[in-house]
């Protein structure tokens, strides 16, 4: 057994390496595909659509490196090995969801290791065995409102608590973190509000405490934004959204060091069965390939919109890290490649809101992003919707606020939409 999984692991290393080596575009299309010798010399990665793998002994079984596909998947493997790559992780695991990818990354950052610890002992280590020591987090005041709920209204019930401050404001984040600090949780770009969080500056202040630090990285994608350069334990992404691109599947995945990752792919996945399917896996596989040049458009044409919006007086504000009027301008050019495909604006009026989503026509109202397909929310009635008036507030979620994911259409197309039903306002 041992030394058949360190030749695997060798191998793995070699290839690694190799990948390592080469630019990001060709990192998209090679790492974790080439070479692939499961596939047989196909040109493209099979889909496993299996539950288990078979041997003629034992002994095979034991040299082998899969056994259960909720764990091993070859499938699974190649987009883990391309995104730890892509990333510049030491190795990832991929999972159902954004979601999942989030839950779990965090609550391994929460984890006692009491695994081999008799019953009797295991009470000890349970929260209200130490009501006076209560771990707990911090999070920004605005953020999306699936994680928003995760950390606020479940975590709260397993004795965590969660602290929400001004992260822009790295004094705010350092008076909130004390000796039970033991994750700091950012996204940016921020959902729905489009702020910009200092990766860098988060890590430092909870790194001096032995706590980590926990990145989601959806709205930007490896393409724009590298966390673990800037200080990252732990990056998660919602695979369903710029890495695949094609609004088809869904999908999550975590990227880290390999121990973390190990455990959480053979403790809280196994355990918790947020497992992604082999033929999720293949889509966003497919779709991860033109990474690159997608980002590119969605970039370019956001920027393009964004001016226009800025110039029209229909629009009270316009919220874009590619702006010089955004407070995360300079630090957006910074910490990111580009400054990516999301827009937040606001109208002057809620019955102008209403009127405006009912008037376009080339743009589509639907939730998510990252999609070929161009798509608008009006925040408050469809993100925002289980939010309570103060939450919105506290988060500052305006009853006029649109989150527009900028596709692939040629934005001069997109304008002329944006633009007609604005004047009929």
């Amino acid at each position: 057994m041992s030394e058949k999984k360190e030749s695997l692991s060798q191998s793995d290393e070699k290839n690694r390496k190799k990948w390592d080596e080469l630019e990001f575009e060709t990192q998209i299309l090679r790492a974790g595909e080439d070479p692939y010798p499961e596939t047989s010399f196909s040109i493209r990665l099979p889909i496993y659509a299996t539950k288990s793998y078979t041997y003629s002994s034992l002994s095979e079984l034991l040299e082998n490196n899969y056994y259960y596909s909720r764990t091993e998947n070859p499938t699974l493997f190649a987009l883990d090995q391309k995104l730890a790559t892509l990333h510049g992780g030491e190795a990832a695991v991929s999972v159902a969801s954004g979601m999942a990818a989030i839950h779990l990354a965090c609550s391994s950052v929460f984890q006692h290791r009491f695994e081999r610890i008799r019953p009797k002992k295991l009470k000890q280590l349970l929260p209200q065995a130490r009501p006076e020591v209560v771990r707990n987090m911090v999070i920004h005041n605005n953020l999306y409102t699936g994680s928003y709920r995760l950390f606020t209204k479940i975590y709260p019930q397993m004795g965590l608590e969660t602290k929400r401050v001004d992260m822009r404001d790295l004094n705010e984040v350092k008076n909130a973190i004390d000796e039970n600090t033991k994750l700091i949780f950012i996204e940016t770009p921020a959902n729905p509000t489009i702020d910009i969080l200092d990766i860098q500056g988060c890590a430092d202040l909870i790194h001096e405490v032995g706590g980590k630090c926990v990145v989601d990285n959806t709205w930007a994608s490896p393409a724009l934004q590298k966390p673990i350069k800037k200080g990252a334990d732990l990056v998660v992404e919602s695979l369903t959204k710029y890495i695949n691109g094609h609004g088809d599947c869904l999908g999550g995945s975590i990227i880290g060091a390999k121990n973390n990752i190990r455990n959480i792919r053979y403790f809280w996945m196994e355990t918790q069965g947020a497992v992604l399917s082999p033929f999720n896996a293949w889509l966003i596989l497919r779709g991860s390939r033109t990474l690159k040049m997608r980002m590119d458009r969605h970039c370019a044409s956001a920027l393009k919109i964004a001016k226009f919006l800025e110039k029209h007086p229909k629009i009270s504000e316009v919220i874009y890290p590619g702006l010089e009027s955004h407070p995360g301008y300079d630090l957006a050019k910074k910490q990111m490649k580009d400054f990516g495909g999301m827009i937040g604006f606001e109208l002057e009026s809620v019955e102008a809101s209403y009127k405006f989503a009912e008037l376009l026509k080339l743009i589509k109202i639907g939730v998510s992003l990252g999609d070929t397909t161009s798509l608008i929310e009006y925040t408050s009635l469809m993100t925002g919707i289980d939010l309570a008036s103060w939450e919105k507030r506290f988060m500052r979620i305006s009853d006029t606020h649109f989150r527009f994911s900028v596709g692939l259409e040629d934005p001069d197309d997109l304008i002329e939409d944006l633009d007609q039903a604005l004047k009929q306002l």
